[in-house]
């Protein structure tokens, strides 16, 4: 299930497929440039992508039918096979959310609060969540935004249902900044809770105007002031939060979730980090381990890359040279046998022939340490930390960069002095830390 109260809050991450965004991040046609950003908003954490093609800002220009389905369609076979994440299409156009829905996407994302009831019958007919959005203000203005808004998602919630859509995929969003003073939208961001009686509520602060209003600054400056919103917002009641700058946002939403559900002391066991080798001396190596960074977002939210770094083979030296990296991963609950069999599975994805032992890969994920872990565990075959990780400087270096204090299971000793006890092993960093996000995928 995608959303579920009590849990933790979701990240919906936005992708514009259109040139008229009032964030200036327009991707129109650029499929490449909007599948790399998609696939970067899902390693820094994004549980869900939510795709545009028509904008929905003031004053804007409206999109002939066959552009947004081209530009939505377009991104949503790009993103399809590249990340596992819902994918969400933003539209108020029956044939655009159609298309979309065939082609996989997952969530229907409608900013019109169900002008059109097809949209709630499509949903429910491809059982996809559906979310309403607040953005018309017809007949007289109260007093009360919240009571008037409460009441107009009320009545779409109903009339979705009563269209096909399932009860339990209905999510309401207040509209933030649409057709809403400033001193609305923060009413509204302050009074959450009554609004989650219609159903799970979602947000959507990010660079809106009325941050502008309270800031003073830009569209383009207001990062700062949408990790408060959303903030804000969790500690209100929010369910989910809609935003470009994923990686500060996913942060903000951590820290309000520790709050919120009093996670205190057990942050730990609910973020827990592994902590994957990774290494390749065949083919095109750096090509391979950018994918491999990329597919190891199936386990979890990637929370850290090392530097590449590039290491003459040891125990078999008639072979390549191999390129080696680190990555944190976040693993929740997994057992290391669940975390080693998706590693696996990804190995095989990528091309990896099983052939003899310290022989030339294509691909090699291991599975290293996992932080914090007071004692070895063995969970049937696997054993962690991995027990030739403490030998080997082309392992110790990168891992170095992401883990340098942490104490290393059955050795008493930090990554730090391991890898100074192998410092005369040779091993050179040739990439920085962004070599995965720069290298062609």
């Amino acid at each position: 299930m995608l959303w579920e109260r009590g849990q933790r809050t979701l990240v919906m991450g936005v992708l514009n497929a259109t040139s008229d965004s009032f964030s200036g991040d327009g991707l129109a046609d650029d499929v490449a440039a909007l599948t790399a950003l998609g696939c970067a908003m899902v390693l820094d954490g994004a549980d869900a992508l939510d795709i545009g093609a028509a904008s929905s800002r003031p004053g804007h220009t409206e999109v002939p039918l066959e552009v947004e389905l081209r530009r939505a369609t377009g991104a949503i076979d790009a993103l399809r096979d590249k990340v596992e994440v819902p994918l969400s299409i933003d539209s108020t156009r029956a044939a655009v959310v159609d298309a979309c829905l065939t082609a996989g996407a997952r969530i229907v994302n409608d900013v019109s609060c169900l002008a059109d009831e097809t949209l709630a019958a499509l949903a429910g007919r491809w059982d996809a969540w559906l979310v309403i959005a607040h953005g018309r203000r017809e007949g007289p203005r109260g007093d009360d935004v919240v009571t008037e808004v409460q009441a107009a998602l009320r009545d779409a919630r109903d009339r979705a249902r009563h269209a096909g859509a399932d009860s339990e995929r209905i999510i309401i969003d207040p509209g933030l900044g649409f057709a809403k003073t400033p001193a609305e939208s923060f009413a509204l961001l302050r009074d959450l809770d009554r609004l989650r009686r219609v159903a799970p509520v979602l947000i959507g602060p990010s660079r809106k105007g009325h941050l502008g209003a309270a800031t003073g600054r830009a569209v383009t400056a207001r990062t700062a002031a949408t990790v408060a919103a959303v903030t804000a917002g969790v500690l209100a009641g929010a369910d989910a939060v809609r935003v470009h700058d994923v990686a500060a946002a996913v942060d903000a939403v951590r820290v309000a979730d520790s709050i919120r559900y009093g996670l205190g002391a057990d942050l730990r066991e609910v973020a827990r980090v592994a902590y994957i080798g990774l290494g390749a001396n065949i083919g095109p190596r750096q090509k391979t381990l950018c994918r491999a960074v990329a597919a190891l977002a199936r386990i979890g939210p990637v929370v850290g890359v090392s530097g590449l770094w590039e290491t003459a083979p040891q125990l078999v030296t008639d072979q390549p040279e191999f390129l080696n990296a680190a990555a944190a991963v976040e693993v929740g609950d997994r057992r290391p046998t669940e975390i080693v069999r998706e590693l696996k599975a990804i190995e095989e994805e990528l091309g990896r022939d099983r052939g003899p032992r310290f022989g030339p890969r294509r691909i090699d994920l291991d599975l290293l340490l996992v932080a914090g872990a007071r004692a070895v565990d063995v969970d049937g075959d696997i054993v962690v930390p991995h027990p030739r990780a403490r030998e080997r400087r082309f392992v110790l270096a990168p891992l170095a960069e992401l883990a340098p204090d942490e104490v290393v299971a059955g050795t008493h000793a930090s990554v730090r002095d391991l890898l100074a006890a192998v410092a005369d092993q040779p091993a050179r960093r040739i990439a920085g830390n962004d070599w995965w996000k720069t290298a062609s995928p």
